[in-house]
């Protein structure tokens, strides 16, 4: 949800999801780049960082096709001072209509709103 609030969709999240091109048995490489920046990690995947933000490491997207094949579509903005490649909302949409939870089904509905005012304004 982080990336889709990067493109002006309102709503909250918890922890910030960072897909990575490694197979999920490797996310030991992920979790020790993180700590040696120092992060804590809480979880097998998730790391606090300095300022209390925490990362989902994430290793493949439900709904979506593999890494190389989907982050040619990412586009490149401005987070936090850092640039970041995010997933366009269809994608991010295509995704949370695929895990279906009612948080994902909300966070859908405020995409769809965004994206309308969106090509409103075009």
């Amino acid at each position: 949800m982080t990336a889709a609030n990067i493109q002006g969709v309102p709503g909250s999240t918890l922890d910030v999801d960072l897909w990575i091109d490694l197979s999920p048995r490797d996310y030991m490489r992920a979790m020790n780049v993180a700590v040696a920046l120092g992060a804590e990690m809480i979880r097998k995947t998730v790391a606090s960082l300095s300022d209390q933000t925490l990362v989902n490491f994430v290793y493949e997207v439900t709904g979506l096709p593999p890494f190389g094949r989907t982050f040619t579509k990412a586009r490149r903005m401005r987070w936090n001072g850092v640039l970041v490649d995010v997933l366009p909302l269809n994608l991010i949409a295509k995704s949370k209509r695929a895990v279906g939870r009612p948080k994902d089904l909300l966070h859908l509905e405020l995409i769809r709103q965004a994206q309308a005012v969106l090509r409103k304004n075009r």
